[in-house]
């Protein structure tokens, strides 16, 4: 379904791994992880369905039938954003988890660290 705008579940940031798979491989990574309910998943450019594989640790991926040599595996993954995810992106930008202040205006989050280091960034 298509939308114009802001989709109705908000904002996300998608991530692609891309994995060429061994003989009977039935267990691959997502790079960064995911968010349970939030990925598809391909095999040989195939949308699975969700009885074909178990995603349900936030890591990995398992197969329900084992891939062949060379098979081809995608997952997109799909992270909602939100303030809490900015801030905790912000702190660990900063390698500063003392934060002393956090606040909202006009569009703009600042991250005030306890030895007085700000850093901004635009929300919407």
């Amino acid at each position: 379904m298509s939308y114009i705008g802001v989709p109705p579940f908000g904002q996300t940031i998608r991530s692609v791994t891309n994995h060429v798979a061994t003989a009977g491989q039935t267990t691959f990574t997502i790079t960064g992880g995911y968010v349970v309910g939030y990925v598809d998943v391909y095999l040989n450019g195939v949308l699975l369905t969700p009885s074909d594989y178990t995603a349900s640790n936030g890591t990995d991926v398992v197969l329900a039938s084992a891939a062949a040599l060379n098979d081809e595996f995608q997952a997109l993954s799909y992270q909602p954003v939100s303030l809490v995810i900015a801030v905790k992106t912000l702190l660990v930008t900063k390698r500063d988890t003392t934060t002393a202040s956090v606040s909202i205006a006009n569009n703009i989050l600042s991250v005030t660290n306890r030895s007085g280091g700000t850093v901004s960034v635009p929300v919407t």
